[in-house]
């Protein structure tokens, strides 16, 4: 866009708003209609060309530059107020050194970078200090190249390195992948520290001692265990519950109760307060129908049923299809049907829950799945309760035509009872498994489920041995022979775990330690499992980039194509790469433009990159820090437990998968039209027509003050005090996170808020931050942070949206540092939308590529992150593009 129209662009909007804003019932434009103010005013789309980072020669200071452009602007507009008479801020622009490539006072030059693009400096309530668009752009302009260039210099020093070992997640992944299983093996291992950008994979936290190396072995050898299997295939049992023989013995139990009852006397029969014994019911009786029952549609007779005691089923055949019969059990909204399996369930394999269900209604707006949990009472005083089905499995099928729905659980990865194996010794070694109906059925004639047949079996194998085990015990013609079968298992298992080509001489390394461990093991896989478990703890395995980056060449140094394979899986999948990463890497055809742009959509199209969503959302956003919030359950025990947690937690993550699926602009996370939720959220954020616990795409309308992240209720919620806002937590998380604009840390000795003092408790928060920040210790920062918080005020501990705050309107206006208002959310919104898109821009361009580097970023790396959101912002802001961006960058390439 030529300077001509962009102008035409600009004024157009501003006119069409002044228009709207101006009129007799003056409305606000749509937040959409700021979006493109904003681009229209922003500098970094006025870029011609993105800053060329190979420039040959060595670049030299503009020091004429600076006594042309910046010194008379610090003379005239600076120097009162940060010179020599006065310093406010301890800060001195007379004191600058302006040569910004070899001088020391590089950070300050950034913060006058930073304080005159967002228009922070001079202040508006300065009129005699006014800095007009044109001498700002130049003083801008000449700070953004000199930067670059000093950028440039220090990069070419080579000073750091993305060197470093796996996270504990990445490992995790790295051994699911491995192995072919999706458990979770790290228990043993230590939480992660975190960087000051928030992420748990900077290089320089992730080293490791040698006193880890035995964590990790053991890690690995638990790991490789439950991949593998012993022996003959193991018996499986079976427990067949069938309604209708369940119904059966219900009614003999009734009818003989009846006749006990009817051969006792009048007296006995007075004192007998109510039958203790099943009572029978047809259809008329529809309170009996309101709680869990059996139900034979043919005889029309009911019975009420909640639980049973059983055991393995003498010669029971797994997998069985028996007729339908016309017995159901009939399960209500959120009904619970519970089993006691005693101790006989297996304590390895998988549990197989196979249960026919049809639902009675098929009404799309009303929902009904299965779910599974286990139970267990270990003493009078103790119990505990689990749910172990992965997900909620929908029933969709109608009652007369019904389906089978069939978990799968992996007995070693759930909660057990730690007595069942104590049979005899008068423990209580009893394990429950229970079904549960998760409806948000409603209504006179509510949907409800008929189940007529449960069968439960284990330990549940498709093939023996399993894949896991025959994807490392190959069969070979090498296999009768130790030595050899040994070679060949290192020579696959070496190349797929250390991501590379391996040596006849590192393989040998490992065959002389089976050597060294055979002896010791009564069989020729346990000692395999321990080298392989050695093999998982070595350097080659755990640690991201193991080629020589040694060489006498000055300047940053180019990763081969094995090094860039993994650092592009451990970007986007969080684990090692695949196949045709490594083979692509192996024909040395990865480094292709083409090529990696081809492979970078095909891993973000494949479900291993949810890890990376998951993953770098959590971390960018801190939301980990909603564990330090101790939620108020009194006050909002309408709303806050665990599901909902769960819930709000996973909000944001789906909507990043969602922005980057569809390659929507990362404004989106700014402001956007549409939400991802499910039926939970979206009784919390009061939008109509949302059923099921699926999250999906929602749009929404303005009366909702919702749209993007700043609204979600994780966010809101890990920065309040679990009873109210927080505006200093929420505006500290906004720059931060969001505007990488961190504020400075406070002071020692700074005075807290007394909530004993019966003036401050009468106050508003708002009202309290205002006190707080009246003294002169408190006031430089909290000026910086507390508009941004209070903008926030109308939504309160847990997200609710607000009008009220104790019978009080809410005040949710402020003004920035540089007298820019901000009328609540929605003010806040549109002003980041039209003032700071380049910086949210930098900012996302910034927390992306520290990620996927796995590095802090430094000044060094400031003019390709430049050049970087400068590609950004002109190829339209998608997020997908970002990440092509990322990975095609200089930074990506080099060590």
């Amino acid at each position: 866009m030529n300077k001509f129209c962009k102008a035409f662009t600009f004024l157009s909007i501003s006119l069409s708003v002044f228009a709207q804003t101006n009129s007799v019932n003056s409305t606000l434009p749509p937040l959409s209609e700021a979006r493109e103010i904003g681009r229209a005013k922003s500098n970094l789309l006025t870029v011609k060309k993105e800053t060329k980072t190979d420039v040959s020669g060595t670049p030299t200071a503009n020091i004429d530059g600076f006594n042309k452009i910046i010194s008379p602007v610090f003379k005239k507009n600076c120097i009162d107020c940060h010179g020599p008479k006065k310093a406010k801020g301890k800060f001195r622009v007379d004191e600058l050194d302006p040569n910004l490539l070899t001088g020391k006072h590089i950070a300050k030059w950034v913060e006058v970078y930073e304080v005159l693009s967002n228009a922070e400096m001079p202040p508006d309530d300065e009129p005699d200090y006014h800095l007009g668009d044109k001498e700002r752009s130049l003083v801008i302009d000449w700070l953004g190249n000199e930067m670059n260039k000093a950028s440039l210099v220090r990069r070419n020093e080579g000073s750091h390195s993305s060197f470093r070992r796996m996270t504990k997640y990445e490992y995790n992944y790295a051994l699911q992948d491995i192995l072919g299983l999706p458990y979770y093996f790290v228990e043993l291992l230590p939480p992660e520290n975190v960087s000051e950008d928030g992420f748990k994979n900077s290089s320089d936290l992730l080293q490791m001692s040698a006193s880890q190396f035995e964590t990790y072995r053991q890690t690995g050898l638990m790991a490789l265990q439950k991949a593998t299997v012993k022996g003959e295939k193991p018996k499986e049992i079976a427990y067949v519950i069938s309604m209708e023989n369940e119904m059966a013995g219900l009614i003999k139990k009734a009818e003989a109760q009846a006749k006990k009852d009817e051969a006792k006397s009048a007296d006995e029969k007075k004192k007998q307060k109510k039958n203790k014994g099943p009572v029978v019911f047809d259809s008329s009786d529809k309170n009996s129908q309101k709680r869990l029952h059996l139900f034979d549609e043919k005889a029309d007779k009911g019975i009420k049923w909640s639980s049973g005691t059983y055991s393995p089923a003498k010669d029971a055949v797994a997998g069985q299809t028996p007729p339908v019969s016309s017995v159901k059990l009939v399960m209500n909204k959120n009904e619970t049907l519970k089993l006691n399996l005693g101790n006989n369930i297996p304590n390895e394999g998988h549990l197989r829950v196979r249960i026919r269900a049809g639902r009675t209604s098929l009404n799309p707006n009303e929902y009904a799945s299965l779910r599974l949990t286990i139970s267990a009472h270990t003493s009078n005083n103790a119990n505990f309760s689990a749910i172990i089905s992965k997900e909620d499995i929908p029933v969709t099928a109608p009652a007369d035509k019904p389906q089978f729905i069939e978990f799968q659980i992996p007995l070693t990865e759930i909660p057990r009872n730690p007595l069942r194996n104590e049979k005899g010794k008068g423990r209580m070694v009893d394990e429950y498994i229970s079904i549960q109906n998760i409806s948000n059925a409603g209504g006179k004639d509510r949907l409800k489920l008929h189940i007529d047949y449960i069968e439960i079996s284990g330990p549940y194998y498709t093939e023996w041995p399993p894949k896991t085990h025959t994807a490392i015990f190959k069969d070979s013609k090498y296999k009768k022979d130790e030595s050899k079968y040994s070679r060949d298992i290192l020579r696959r298992f070496m190349g797929k775990a250390w991501r590379r080509p391996v040596s006849s001489q590192e393989i040998e390394a490992y065959a002389s330690l089976f050597t060294e461990y055979r002896p010791q093991f009564d069989n020729f896989e346990d000692a395999m499992l321990e080298v392989l478990a050695t093999l998982l703890a070595s350097p080659e395995f755990l640690y991201i980039v193991q080629e020589d980056s040694s060489a006498s060449a000055k300047g940053p140094k180019s990763i081969s194509d094995i090094e860039l394979a993994n650092r592009l899986s451990i970007f986007l999948w969080s684990s090692i790469p695949d196949y045709e990463l490594l083979n692509l890497a192996h024909e040395g055809k990865l480094k292709n433009p083409d090529v990696l742009k081809s492979q970078v959509n095909r891993m973000l199209a494949d479900s291993r990159a949810r890890r990376f969503a998951q993953n770098f959302v959590e971390q960018w956003l801190h939301l980990d820090g909603i564990n330090a919030v101790n939620v108020d359950k009194k006050k909002f025990r309408s709303y806050y437990n665990d599901m909902f947690k769960e819930d709000i937690l996973y909000e944001p993550v789906a909507f990043f998968d969602e922005v980057l699926k569809n390659n929507n602009s990362i404004l989106d996370f700014i402001h956007s039209d549409y939400l991802v939720i499910n039926d939970r959220l979206a009784g919390h954020y009061k939008i109509p027509g949302v059923y099921g616990q699926e999250f999906r795409k929602v749009a929404i309308d303005p009366k909702h003050n919702r749209g993007g992240i700043l609204t979600g209720a994780a966010v809101l919620t890990m920065n309040s005090t679990g009873v109210d806002s927080h505006p200093l937590k929420r505006g500290i998380w906004l720059l931060e996170n969001i505007l990488h604009d961190p504020p400075p840390p406070p002071p020692p000795n700074v005075p807290q808020v007394d909530l004993t003092d019966p003036r401050i408790l009468q106050m508003t928060q708002k009202e309290r931050i205002a006190d707080h920040r009246d003294n002169a210790a408190c006031r430089s920062c909290h000026s910086k942070i507390d508009p941004w918080g209070i903008a926030f005020e109308g939504y309160d501990a847990i997200g609710n949206y607000r009008t009220k705050i104790e019978d009080k309107p809410v005040d949710a206006a402020s003004v920035l540092f540089n007298k820019q208002k901000l009328d609540g959310m929605d003010g806040l919104k549109r002003y980041l939308l039209t003032e700071r898109q380049d910086q949210f821009a930098r900012a996302i361009v910034h927390k992306i590529t520290s990620y996927a580097l796995g590095r802090a970023i430094s000044f060094s790396d400031r003019s390709e992150i430049d050049d970087m959101t400068v590609r950004l912002r002109k190829s339209g802001d998608g997020l997908k593009d970002l990440i092509n961006i990322v990975v095609q960058s200089k930074l990506f390439h080099t060590k």
